[in-house]
């Protein structure tokens, strides 16, 4: 009886020591480096994108700790997230999240959902635009896809990222609403996609027109059409280049954009204050500057995670019926 009244009275004071130690942990994160995984192949658009938020956030106004960025794709993206979930939910390993992970969740080999992760903070939005080379000897223009697609059906092929990600999504829906068969080729990444473009390996891509501008005034690449209501009217190279709604199709346009995950289970003092960081960066010089050179880019900061969460499970669920209806997974 004494025994079992010690170890109570143990687990008793035990309780609270523990409950301060892991506010003590919070109150002095970070004390380590931290690791940030970036969801996608380097020379990536996104990659550049980790790498500027890694260096920004190091800084001392902001988590004052070295970032490391570690390149985990594989698996159509379930690599990042099975790595994350293995390590302790602290807040030392940082995730890059996007909204490619709403088809990505509905792979049927991944092991790991939703409810593993909290969502700490979105930050951008990202725009995308497909290309083709200039001395392509049929395609000029959308309407030059169209036409070469209709009479060649199966015979195009457009790259873009991987197997249910947003780009696929644009695939499927852009080309469907247009009435056309172009074949989807997958990579780790966009920075494949214009690198096989301009050497003439792949006829059609899709890529943020950051990535295609130097060879846009290289007299390399030609943009056919942006993917969005509205032209990029802050990029004198994208200015005057048709969206999909001036070339007539009416879809729901899937967007991309890009945020930050932690495991759950991480203090919410640790989540809030890399939500804090987050913020910081977005109002520095150093994005600012980066803004300036990506004219696709619309920021869109968010930090409440309950939102977060909340619109990425919606985002889950619609891919998943997208998906399905158009033959990506089965039901």
């Amino acid at each position: 009886m004494r025994y079992f009244q010690s170890a109570v009275s143990a687990i008793v004071l035990a309780a609270p020591l523990a409950m301060a130690g892991s506010a003590q942990a919070a109150e002095d994160y970070p004390t380590q480096p931290i690791e940030f995984v970036c969801a996608t192949a380097p020379g990536s658009g996104a990659a550049t994108w980790c790498q500027l938020m890694a260096e920004e956030l190091s800084k001392p106004d902001n988590l004052n700790t070295p970032i490391s960025v570690v390149f985990k794709s594989a698996g159509n993206n379930h690599e990042p997230v099975v790595y994350t979930d293995s390590k302790p939910a602290d807040g030392y390993t940082l995730m890059h999240v996007n909204g490619s992970f709403s088809g990505y969740f509905n792979l049927p080999h991944f092991t790991k959902q939703l409810d593993a992760f909290d969502i700490v903070a979105k930050v951008e939005q990202t725009l995308y635009g497909v290309s083709v080379r200039c001395d392509d000897p049929d395609i000029k223009s959308w309407d030059d896809l169209v036409a070469y697609a209709k009479a060649n059906p199966g015979d195009l092929a457009m790259g873009s990222n991987k197997v249910g990600s947003i780009h696929h999504q644009n695939h499927v829906a852009l080309y469907k609403a247009a009435g056309i068969d172009v074949r989807f080729v997958p990579y780790e990444g966009t920075g494949g996609v214009v690198k096989d473009v301009v050497g003439g390996h792949l006829r059609v891509g899709f890529a943020q027109p950051g990535l295609w501008n130097s060879h846009i005034e290289a007299g390399t690449i030609c943009p056919l059409v942006l993917i969005n209501e509205t032209r990029l009217e802050n990029d004198p190279i994208w200015k005057d280049v048709p969206t999909v709604r001036d070339a007539g199709l009416q879809y729901s346009i899937p967007f991309q954009w890009q945020g930050f995950l932690v495991k759950t289970g991480t203090p919410p003092e640790i989540e809030d204050k890399i939500a804090d960081a987050v913020r910081n960066v977005t109002e520095s010089d150093a994005y600012k500057t980066y803004l300036s050179n990506a004219p696709e880019v619309v920021p869109a900061l968010e930090t409440d995670r309950a939102k977060l969460k909340s619109d990425m499970e919606k985002a889950i669920k619609d891919a998943r019926e997208f998906m399905i209806e158009n033959d990506i997974i089965k039901g």
